[in-house]
């Protein structure tokens, strides 16, 4: 993913990313990424969810960024600026970094250098920076989760069709973040396509995390 000779740039160790990546699936934690300069996820397109504990931001944001909700009970979104810019971006910097929306927070490019993948749509600044990251390695074990991690990515995008809609299944972002969630039945796992008993253990693995 990544053009030869371009730099490569440390994503950190895997184990210690895994880990804290599933306590952010969890709602236990906040993403800790290694961002630097970038602000690829800031300017590519993204309209973001305002859920209810996001009041400062929902209260901030300009009206005229305000998407929805449709149904009752549903979320706002968040627009972005004719270019794909957050209207909360300024001179580079988040304007509301203390208080930016939970998806911001929960928000790690990583997952889809972990996962194989990028980004769905046009996100080229997104998909250069993740095909840049390079994860280290301490452990056979933590490169069976990386390689799990994968088979478990492949196997998902694969049969997409046997999974529920809710679970989105053909989105990059969803098919990582299932995953990462599930990787553990792929540690010893070879998948093959069309495997529906598979697919019911993962359904079954992803609602396990997500009640825990």
């Amino acid at each position: 993913m990544t053009p030869t000779g371009a730099a490569r740039i440390d994503a950190g160790g895997f184990g210690p990313w895994l880990e804290a990546m599933r306590a952010v699936l969890r709602g236990e934690r906040d993403a800790d990424v290694p961002c630097g300069t970038c602000v690829g996820c800031c300017v590519s397109s993204y309209p973001i969810p305002l859920r209810p504990g996001d009041e400062v931001a929902r209260n901030e944001v300009p009206e005229q960024w305000l998407i929805g909700p449709t149904p009752p009970g549903a979320n706002w979104l968040m627009g972005f600026r004719e270019d794909g810019s957050c209207p909360f971006l300024a001179a580079g910097n988040c304007s509301i970094y203390a208080n930016r929306p939970q998806t911001c927070r929960d928000y790690d490019c990583r997952i889809y250098a972990a996962a194989g993948l990028l980004p769905d749509g046009n996100r080229p600044v997104i998909a250069e920076r993740v095909g840049a990251w390079e994860f280290t390695f301490s452990t056979s074990q933590e490169r069976n989760a990386a390689a799990a991690v994968r088979r478990a990515a492949q196997f998902i995008r694969g049969n997409q069709e046997l999974f529920p809609p809710a679970m989105r299944a053909g989105a990059a972002t969803a098919i990582a973040v299932l995953a990462v969630k599930s990787h553990e039945l792929f540690l010893s796992v070879e998948p093959a396509s069309g495997n529906e008993e598979l697919v019911r253990k993962v359904i079954e693995a992803v609602r396990s995390f997500d009640a825990a």
